[in-house]
């Protein structure tokens, strides 16, 4: 007979195997939130008035936990009701000020943060008053309180959030962007995460999702019911673990829309630092994830067609750089 665990033997393990999952998406989240904030705050100037004040740190307290993880994130990371900063970009406001992942926010600009359930509501509320003046933040770390200011740089208001799905897909509907875990899974690097969050930023920018709606075509935007905000809030809910609320938004973009998102995404992710000279190559491996896509049109470009147009497109920003012309695309004002 084949060995078997005892009923305590395998409920330890289901817990160790959950803590490790958790532990997995809040990594992924971390990156992204990484990999995101330069585009949002490199690219502020295209997204109008939807910007508002970034400072490069997430927070989350135990209440923004979902109750099956809370547990875990005690153990993991010490998260209880006193606002925690969860993730701290490198280069951001909140970096330079000294501030680290673990910190426990106290007050901001003298007034202080709630415990409990409304910790994270009051300290964005704390910050949106702020606006892009000079902040200071109060904060306990290793028993001892401290003090640091910072100023907030301005970012699109297009909060970048990641879903546990594996599958391979992205969307942005007019408000936000949503990334999956199997978009960061398959992707090689950085920069293929960042050309991803970068094209969806266009469609946002260029108004692809209420041109869609004037020109009343088809299309299912939406399907997540997501509870972690990253991207430009400064302090976001740091819930986990999204709920998804239907199947996987499946946006249904015109060619153009798309195409104009692929151009108008290669110049956001060359502004925002990253090198462009490769990530041509996600399109390939994306032809063989599914080889239908290399020259069969639906409601994308064939992914041949979007190889050579981002080639080419990296090549046009390489001959502005050479000339110390602005990288802008060539149809922006």
């Amino acid at each position: 007979m084949a060995p078997q665990g005892s009923a305590p033997q395998i409920q330890a393990e289901q817990a160790k195997q959950k803590a490790l999952a958790y532990e997995s998406f809040v990594n992924a989240q971390s990156d992204l939130y990484r990999i995101s904030l330069p585009i949002l705050s490199s690219n502020a100037e295209f997204c109008g008035q939807n910007t508002r004040p970034a400072t490069g740190i997430s927070a989350w307290n135990i209440y923004a936990v979902p109750q099956e993880y809370r547990q875990t994130a005690q153990q993991l990371y010490g998260v209880g009701p006193t606002l925690m900063v969860q993730h701290v970009v490198p280069n951001s406001p909140g970096q330079k000020a000294g501030l680290r992942q673990g910190d426990l926010l106290l007050s901001i600009n003298g007034r202080p943060i709630p415990r409990g359930e409304n910790a994270t509501k009051a300290a964005q509320q704390l910050l949106d008053a702020a606006g892009y003046r000079q902040i200071e933040i109060t904060y306990n770390r290793g028993g001892t309180k401290r003090v640091s200011t910072l100023t907030p740089v301005q970012a699109c208001d297009y909060p970048v959030l990641l879903d546990n799905s594996s599958a391979i897909n992205a969307y942005a509907d007019g408000q936000k962007i949503v990334i999956s875990r199997g978009i960061t899974r398959f992707a090689n690097n950085d920069s293929e995460i960042a050309l991803v969050v970068a094209h969806e930023l266009a469609h946002n920018t260029m108004g692809h999702v209420e041109r869609l709606k004037q020109n009343t075509m088809t299309g299912s935007l939406g399907g997540f019911a997501v509870d972690a905000l990253l991207g430009a809030a400064g302090v976001n809910t740091g819930n986990q673990f999204s709920r998804i609320g239907g199947a996987i938004g499946q946006q249904r973009f015109s060619i153009p829309f798309e195409q104009e998102a692929d151009y108008v995404g290669m110049y956001y992710l060359a502004r925002a630092g990253f090198p462009t000279g490769q990530v041509a190559n996600f399109w390939r491996r994306m032809a063989a994830e599914g080889q239908a896509s290399i020259d069969m049109r639906s409601s994308h470009p064939t992914s041949s067609e979007r190889f050579i147009a981002i080639e080419q497109t990296h090549a046009e920003i390489q001959n502005k750089k050479k000339r110390n012309l602005a990288l802008r695309p060539n149809f922006a004002n």
